[in-house]
């Protein structure tokens, strides 16, 4: 970093004398030949009036030698005089013109400087900017594993205080994790061997490290890369938090697992089946006939589960896919209900639909919405409904406006959800109760279609539920807003 002196009219003091005390930059460097002029000579105004003074006794000596006047004596005193003045200006009227051209010569390459300086400082403030608000943690190492630069997403990932000069500490001192630290070693060895076999391996990893900061422990990755040139070797030190990558790697095991328990349940049932109608076709057609029919229900329940999976996946694909129009909420609400009701009378279930007669056109009640996702929102919050209230209870549905949306609410009365739950029944295949078999007719992904056809209709799901109280979700939808 460059340092607050001066860049004009300073130079480097000597032995802790002070600059002024320096020989003036105007005298003769004729003392580095040996020949050390009077003092009296350092200051050329005193040796011009010197000079001059001389000038004009030598001028009245050599008038009076030859008998002049006293008259012109006199003016021959007065022309030496100002002749002498006269050299004595111009001589200070280039001194001084000399010194503006070194002045001006000076400030601007103290400009020049200036301008460099704070280009300079700007370019570091954007990098420090950089580095204080990356995510990754980021450590550079001097060739004895010195560090150079640390920035603070490094000193949370290791659990390093905030507060502590680490510059200049080697990276042992500090870090007390072996995986690290040998590895930072074998990358300096692997630098030197490759700088001799001319080598470009230049990156290391390391997975799977856990950092234990208090009560919390957690899993990082390391990235080492060597920067190489012809005398030394710098490390970079790449971290990074591996907490959201295991939680989505665990994730995706799940969804895998219960994807293949989803399709491997009613394939065991179906083959099951299979092998019993086949040695019951000829002895007991009519128990043939049962299993028969038990394997198109699972055949039926494989379909459903497959049309579910397309379904999200079409929920999770971009919003180009949808085809957003002015629709009527309370129509698609009907439709459902038209689908839903044999479903609800047959499992005793009241279902019923509120209307807003607050306006005879409901014009008010339209949103932009694509309406095949439209009606899947629809039909999975009442099957979900209805699946979960016990005969006798009851399934309301609603459609109001709230400001600049529209909200599709259905309210039941049935076995409701625990608040610690709410959190997850929007995950795929995710059971409330794990227990519970899918004989219900539910996939495990209703919930997930419609937290993301929401989402990639521009609208947002809320749900409120307590145990044994029964549960209500909503959807907002964008209105249709009038001119």
């Amino acid at each position: 970093m460059m340092q607050g002196r001066g860049l004009v009219g300073t130079r480097p003091q000597a032995g802790g004398d002070d600059v002024d005390d320096l020989p003036d930059d105007s005298s003769d460097d004729s003392s580095a030949h040996g020949f050390k002029p009077s003092p009296l000579f350092h200051q050329p105004q005193l040796r011009w009036t010197i000079i001059g003074i001389s000038c004009i006794v030598i001028s009245v000596a050599i008038a009076i030698a030859f008998d002049a006047k006293p008259t012109s004596i006199l003016i021959a005193t007065v022309a030496s005089a100002f002749l002498v003045g006269t050299i004595l200006c111009l001589v200070q009227i280039n001194r001084w013109e000399q010194a503006g051209l070194f002045y001006d010569d000076q400030h601007a390459e103290s400009a020049k400087w200036s301008s460099r300086w704070r280009a300079l400082h700007a370019q570091s403030q954007q990098t420090v900017t950089v580095l204080s608000h990356l995510t990754d943690g980021v450590i550079m190492l001097s060739a004895d594993t010195q560090i150079l630069l640390i920035n603070s997403s490094a000193r949370r990932l290791l659990a390093l205080s905030p507060d502590h000069v680490l510059l200049g500490r080697r990276l042992a001192e500090i870090v007390r994790v072996p995986e690290i630290t040998h590895a930072v070693q074998q990358s300096l060895k692997n630098a030197t061997v490759g700088r001799k076999s001319q080598t470009r391996e230049l990156t290391d990893s390391i997975n799977q490290i856990e950092i234990i900061d208090g009560a919390t422990v957690r899993p990082i990755s390391v990235r080492i890369n060597r920067i190489s040139d012809s005398s030394d070797s710098n490390l970079i030190l790449l971290i990074r938090d591996e907490t959201d990558a295991q939680r989505v790697e665990a994730i995706r095991r799940e969804f895998i697992a219960n994807v293949s328990h989803e399709l491997k349940t009613p394939l065991a049932a179906i083959k099951g089946y299979a092998e019993t109608a086949e040695l019951a076709i000829e002895d007991d057609p009519q128990a043939a006939s049962h299993f028969v029919r038990q394997i198109g229900g699972q055949c039926l329940r494989l379909e459903k589960l497959v049309a579910d999976m397309m379904q999200l996946a079409r929920a999770q694909s971009s919003r180009e896919n949808l085809d957003i129009v002015p629709i009527s909420l309370e129509q698609v609400v009907e439709k459902s209900m038209t689908s839903f009701h044999p479903i609800a009378e047959a499992k005793g279930v009241a279902l019923s639909f509120l209307r807003d007669e607050t306006s005879g056109d409901h014009e008010h009640l339209k949103v932009l919405s694509d309406a095949e996702a439209t009606l899947t929102i629809s039909n999975n919050l009442i099957s979900n409904a209805i699946r979960h209230t016990p005969s006798g209870g009851h399934v309301q549905i609603r459609v109001e406006r709230r400001d600049n949306h529209v909200a599709l609410v259905v309210s039941d009365d049935g076995e409701g959800i625990q608040a610690k739950e709410l959190d997850r029944i929007f995950e795929r295949f995710y059971r409330v109760t794990k227990a519970r078999q899918p004989k219900d007719g539910g996939s495990g992904v209703g919930l997930s279609i419609v937290k993301n056809l929401a989402r990639a209709l521009n609208g947002q799901v809320n749900v409120k539920s307590s145990p044994g109280k029964g549960s209500t979700f909503e959807v907002l939808l964008p209105a249709v807003l009038s001119d």
